[in-house]
C-alpha cells in the first residue's frame, strides 16, 4: 500500500516548492517577468517544455495565475501565496553566500546573462528622463576579446532592453570590467563600489551618466 505523505507543514512546503526549478522560477517572477520567453531567459539549462510543465504545477498549487497583459499578451503572475515565498527564495540566496557559494567558473562566465540580470535590476524610477545607452566590455583571464553587450535604459520599465548585438544608438555609459568580478557583483558576494576600487570595473562616458549609473540597479547586498 502506498504510503501518504506525512502530516507535517514542511513536508508539505516541500511538495509545493521543493524541486530546483520552482524556486527558480519564483526568482524570476519576483524579479519582475511575467512573458514566459523572459521567464526562459533568465533560466539557463531550462528547456521550454519542462519550463511549461513547472508553471502548470506552479498553478495547481496555487501559486501562480495565467492571464493577459495589457497588450493581450499571455503573462504569469504570482499570487498572494507565491508572492509571500520572496523571503524564503532571498534567505536561501544569503545562506549559499554564506556556505555553499564560490566564484565562478568559466562556464558560469555568461554576458548574456549578466546583461539579463542587470535589466531585471533596473529601478525605472532612477533613471534620467532620457534614453540612456549602456555598453559593458567583460575581460577574463586567457581570453584576449571582451564579451560585450549593451543595455537600453528609458522610462517605462517595458522600453528597458537588454542585448546582445549593438541596438544601432549611441552609447553613453561604457563599463569596462573583469568578467569574474562582475559576475560576483551581480551575485551579491562583492560590491560594486569594492570593485571599482580594486580596479576591476572602470565606468566611463557621460560624466553626469556615469556618476549615476550605480544608483540606477537594486544591488544585492552581501550578507555576512
Amino acid at each position: 500500500m502506498q504510503r501518504r505523505m506525512e502530516y507535517c507543514p514542511v513536508t508539505a512546503g516541500v511538495e509545493a516548492v521543493g524541486d530546483r526549478w520552482t524556486l527558480l522560477v519564483l526568482r524570476e517572477l519576483l524579479l519582475g517577468s511575467q512573458r514566459f520567453n523572459d521567464i526562459h531567459r533568465g533560466l539557463p539549462g531550462i528547456s521550454r517544455s519542462l519550463l511549461s510543465a513547472r508553471l502548470r504545477r506552479m498553478r495547481a498549487h496555487g501559486l501562480v495565475v495565467r492571464d493577459l497583459d495589457a497588450g493581450g499578451r499571455p503573462a504569469y503572475r504570482l499570487t498572494s501565496a507565491g508572492a509571500a515565498l520572496e523571503p524564503l527564495v532571498w534567505q536561501l540566496g544569503d545562506w549559499a553566500r554564506r556556505w555553499a557559494f564560490g566564484d565562478p567558473v568559466r562556464d558560469q562566465l555568461d554576458v548574456g546573462w549578466l546583461v539579463w540580470r542587470l535589466r531585471q535590476f533596473v529601478r525605472t524610477e532612477a533613471l534620467p528622463q532620457r534614453r540612456v545607452v549602456v555598453e559593458l566590455a567583460l575581460g577574463r583571464e586567457g581570453v584576449e576579446q571582451e564579451e560585450r553587450g549593451w543595455l537600453v535604459l528609458s522610462r517605462p520599465a517595458d522600453d528597458v532592453s537588454a542585448c546582445r548585438v549593438h541596438p544601432g544608438h549611441e552609447v553613453d555609459v561604457w563599463v569596462n570590467a573583469d568578467s569574474v568580478e562582475m559576475h560576483r557583483v551581480i551575485a551579491g558576494t562583492t560590491t560594486l563600489e569594492a570593485a571599482r576600487r580594486a580596479g576591476h570595473v572602470r565606468i566611463s562616458g557621460d560624466p553626469g551618466l556615469a556618476a549615476a549609473f550605480p544608483h540606477w540597479f537594486s544591488w544585492r547586498t552581501p550578507t555576512g
